[in-house]
């Protein structure tokens, strides 16, 4: 079935960022400047993260709506308000790494599961894709240090 297919794609760009969660926690933990993390965060949500969270909303209005889609898509605007938030960038990026962390979780234990088990969901239409080699195109790597 598509929708086995899409979220096996969403699973391996959840992978990607899991890796974005911990190395921001890498950052904070060892006191990388936030502004480096922050910069960070910028590059990959404009490279990455919103047109994944754009790619997965398309899927999942797909769907037959429920609580779990509804918090999923709330979850989604919570993560991008963060993004664009004017605060303070040490609160931001700990919100943001546990937010993301925890929507992540919540998506792959809950939604998608109930995807998969619902055998008369919607057929998927669009085709999407994932990053490939996402992290090894940034440049300053403060997580290793």
């Amino acid at each position: 079935m598509m929708s086995k297919k899409m979220l096996s794609l969403f699973n391996d760009d959840h992978e990607k960022l899991r890796e974005m969660c911990l190395h921001i926690r890498n950052g904070l933990r060892t006191g990388v400047a936030t502004e480096r993390i922050r910069h960070y965060v910028d590059w990959a949500s404009k490279n990455f993260l919103i047109p994944h969270i754009q790619k997965e909303e398309k899927f999942l209005t797909q769907q037959t709506k429920n609580t779990r889609i509804k918090r999923a898509m709330a979850n989604h605007r919570r993560i991008i308000r963060l993004l664009t938030c004017s605060c303070e960038d040490l609160k931001v990026l700990n919100l943001l790494e546990e937010e993301l962390e925890v929507h992540i979780n919540f998506e792959e234990n809950i939604v998608y599961k109930e995807i998969e088990e619902n055998s008369n969901s919607k057929k998927d239409n669009a085709t999407f894709g994932t990053t490939k080699g996402f992290y090894c195109q940034w440049n300053d790597p403060f997580w290793e240090e």
